[in-house]
């Protein structure tokens, strides 16, 4: 390859072979060749982002796979942060607002993440229940039906292991892998009782998201880390006063689905920071700061 070729310029690659050979030599060990192809790669827009996937997708070296996986996300965070500024303008005031918000956020994970796919895998999932969860049940057989369907049926758990990993509070990410946190659990479960209009609501009680089902005459705490248990206020109490907390009405009591976004990312910032992550750490950190000013929900 002729490496003089890569003479700074104003006109940024444009042709899919030259992506790719520029893409060939992201490693070269020349500091000369590395510093004119980082030149190249940095007049990259977001018109590149299909050539870099699909090299992406065809390499077999994890390290390249790594380094375009950086140089997609680079090229794509700016209008993903302007997306997610838009997104919390229109208000967080519901469950499916909260959904297409987690699937946003699942874009931090891979740019070109195709979404609709797990809002389909979650539409799928609530079609294989509703027919036996809407049989003419009891609340307390509603309830039941609803929680042994993901952990009897659907072999949802909790991840008792790598807990702090970024696969966990991922949403498409717990989809695929059955596995995660708290939080991430509930989200899958509150995203399918939405579909079937079943009373179920986010609780954010420190340390530990419960979801909660409210009946007429019925309100039930359930912990979907733990196979979907049932739990009482005073066993809930105990876990708070254990870590430290003092227990207090307002950590049983629905949570503002705003709320539980900032959650959401507060556990990823934890995870990446576990990773030793900063640049992903920041951006997070700033989602938060839009999360926070925007005050609605």
């Amino acid at each position: 390859m002729n490496v003089s070729s890569y003479n700074k310029t104003a006109t940024a690659p444009s042709s899919r072979k030259e992506v790719r050979a520029l893409l060939m030599l992201m490693d070269d060990p020349d500091p000369f060749v590395k510093e004119k192809v980082d030149e190249r790669l940095s007049q990259l827009d977001e018109s590149s982002v299909p050539i870099l996937d699909e090299y992406r997708e065809q390499s077999v070296d994890p390290k390249l796979r790594g380094m375009i996986s950086k140089l997609i996300h680079e090229l794509t965070y700016p209008s993903f942060e302007l997306e997610f500024i838009e997104y919390l303008e229109g208000g967080i005031g519901s469950l499916e607002e909260l959904e297409r918000g987690q699937l946003l956020l699942c874009r931090l994970d891979n740019p070109t993440l195709r979404t609709d796919l797990y809002r389909r895998q979650l539409d799928k999932m609530a079609a294989r229940l509703e027919p036996s969860v809407h049989a003419g049940l009891t609340p307390g057989e509603q309830l039941q039906t609803f929680i042994s369907f993901f952990f009897e049926k659907e072999y949802f758990k909790g991840a008792d292991t790598d807990y702090m990993s970024p696969c966990n509070s991922f949403l498409h990410k717990v989809l695929q892998r059955r596995r995660g946190i708290p939080i991430s659990l509930s989200m899958v479960m509150l995203f399918v009782a939405r579909r079937l209009e079943l009373p179920f609501y986010g609780v954010n009680m420190p340390m530990h998201f419960l979801i909660k089902y409210e009946s007429e005459n019925q309100s039930t705490l359930i912990d979907p880390f733990n196979k979907g248990r049932v739990v009482s206020i005073d066993q809930c109490s105990y876990f708070l006063r254990n870590h430290g907390i003092d227990p207090l009405p307002i950590h049983f009591e629905r949570a503002p689905e705003r709320d539980i976004l900032a959650r959401s990312v507060r556990n990823l910032v934890y995870s990446f920071e576990k990773e030793d992550n900063p640049e992903r750490v920041a951006e997070l950190e700033r989602l938060l700061g839009y999360i926070m000013q925007s005050g609605g929900g």
